[in-house]
């Protein structure tokens, strides 16, 4: 046993975390500690692990000076004050993925229901029905699987459908092919090339993934089936039902929901969907599994390691770095990364006011806010880079922190995503979506790419005027004179879903990005 090391479990982990934890430190455990109880408790402890029923706020921080370690028991931690915890010197953990496996086969439980009419075979026969005819299903041999997104769960799902016959395609536009051909599929470089072969359609991408409205779902084969298990939103569930009744769709299968629970009558009552109530993680080994990570991280953070499931990096000496630093590295990574980019590498320059020591760090952060917009689960500085190792990708960090006379001269001819950190003007980035600027950091940004053709610019500004959303700054660029063009627009207000709509559906318009650095979040259309 450590010595004087306590450990404070609030809720149900399970007896296999519970049994790595016992003998190694002083543990106290609870099916569920009531809320009100924790702030009495926290003091006594050097770790505490939760789940979702309690919050670990800057106030409970500041009552627990020992504390050295907050552990979530999943893959969420909306309930834990990171900021706070990272001032403190106080190491967030997670566990990510660990219900990966549950969430694939979960997959094909909904396929398998779908395509074999188990849903409603059971209700015939519980009838006193025995109509066999009415209930012949399709096969999953032979069948294209396109997926979106090849991650942890996305290579789980192209393993078993290799084991059906299938023909396994993906599109992951940060994953390489030669590591997709490892995870067991094909990678299409485009989501319409992919959406084109698509049999049967599952997606596995963080909220920020893909939006399959009708336009995209219209793409697909004549009689395909469309899954959901990863996040409700991606798929437009009113879509699905019109392509249903249209019969240009056979069916869907839904884990999640834009709105859980689902209260339309409609879609409920559809006999060509099989519907889940968010159950794609949960298994006893899922739970399990995470029970016993949470406990080995937590044992590993209280040895001075940190563990990969880490999710913040405290820093004793935070006071020495520029204020704001990794905030504005954050910031200009989520715009490359919800607007893509020509190639898989990422240049960060840090200059004017950002001390040698500290670009390093920069630079981390940059790359973990392109890929908290591609991959599922924190990232942070901590664990980007390994993050990317994990994930296959791509992307590698081209840092120069000494000034240069021209950034836009040393990077003449690269097709890679470019940013550029400087703390004595404004954060600005040089490349995004294929297009080249001198883009400074706004906190409402519009990317349009579009036909280089007379008139869209003007067409574009009419629908913002008209929307009374003022444009603050306006940059153009493209690569050949009626070729493609991106445009970034910094507005003063964001743009509302009618207005984002509007421009998609301009003449020559192929593609709307919008990010909204006030809440950190954007989309793609």
């Amino acid at each position: 046993m450590a010595e004087g090391l306590r450990v404070l479990v609030t809720e149900h982990l399970g007896e296999e975390g519970l049994a790595l934890l016992r003998g190694k430190v002083e543990l106290e455990s609870y099916e569920l500690l009531p809320v009100e109880e924790l702030p009495a408790r926290l003091p006594d402890f050097d770790a505490v692990i939760i789940r979702s029923a309690h919050r670990i706020t800057r106030d409970l921080l500041d009552l627990a000076p020992r504390l050295r370690v907050v552990a979530r028991a999943g893959a969420g931690f909306d309930n834990i004050d990171l900021d706070a915890a990272t001032e403190r010197g106080v190491l967030v953990l997670n566990t990510p993925g660990a219900n990966a496996e549950a969430a694939a086969e979960h997959t094909f439980a909904l396929l398998l229901s779908l395509l074999r009419h188990v849903r409603i075979a059971d209700r015939h026969v519980r009838g006193g029905g025995w109509d066999r005819q009415a209930f012949i299903g399709t096969e999953l041999k032979g069948k294209t699987l396109g997926i979106i997104g090849i991650g942890r769960v996305g290579r789980e799902v192209a393993r078993i459908a290799r084991g059906f016959g299938m023909q396994v395609f993906a599109y992951d536009p940060y994953v390489a092919a030669d590591v997709v051909q490892a995870r067991g599929a094909v990678k299409v470089e485009t989501l319409p090339a992919l959406l084109a072969k698509a049999q049967i359609l599952t997606i596995h991408t963080p909220k920020t993934g893909p939006h399959l409205g009708r336009a995209e779902l219209l793409q697909l084969p004549a009689g395909a089936f469309v899954l959901n298990v990863a996040r409700g939103g991606l798929v437009d569930e009113q879509a699905l039902q019109e392509l249903c009744d249209e019969k240009r769709i056979a069916g869907a299968a839904l884990d999640v929901f834009s709105s859980e629970p689902p209260r339309d009558p409609r879609l409920l009552g559809r006999d060509d969907m099989v519907f889940t109530c968010h159950l794609g993680g949960s298994t006893d080994e899922a739970m399990a599994n995470i029970g016993t990570r949470v406990a080995d991280a937590v044992l590993r953070a209280l040895a001075g390691e940190v563990p990969e499931e880490a999710v913040n990096l405290p820093f004793p000496s935070l006071d020495r770095l520029p204020a704001g630093l990794l905030d504005i590295g954050r910031q200009l990574g989520r715009i490359v990364g919800m607007t893509g980019g020509e190639g898989p590498v990422l240049h960060v320059a840090c200059r004017g006011g950002v001390p040698e020591e500290a670009a390093p760090i920069a630079a981390r952060a940059v790359l973990a806010g392109v890929l908290e917009q591609v991959l599922d689960g924190p990232v942070n500085v901590v664990n980007a880079a390994l993050r990317a190792q994990e994930a296959g990708l791509q992307i590698n960090i081209g840092l120069e922190s000494a000034p240069v006379p021209s950034l836009a001269a040393w990077f003449a001819g690269s097709e890679d995503l470019l940013a550029e950190i400087t703390l004595e003007e404004a954060p600005r980035i040089r490349r995004l979506a294929g297009g080249r600027f001198d883009l400074r950091l706004p906190s409402h940004l519009v990317v349009t790419q579009h036909h280089d053709q007379p008139g869209v610019v003007g067409r574009v500004g009419t629908l913002f005027g008209q929307a009374g959303v003022n444009i603050a700054t306006l940059e153009l660029d493209r690569d050949v004179q009626g070729g493609r063009a991106t445009m970034a627009l910094g507005l003063d207000e964001a743009p509302g879903a009618d207005l984002l709509a509007a421009l998609l559906g301009l003449v020559g318009v192929e593609r709307i990005h919008a990010v909204d650095l006030a809440v950190g979040a954007g989309k793609g259309r």
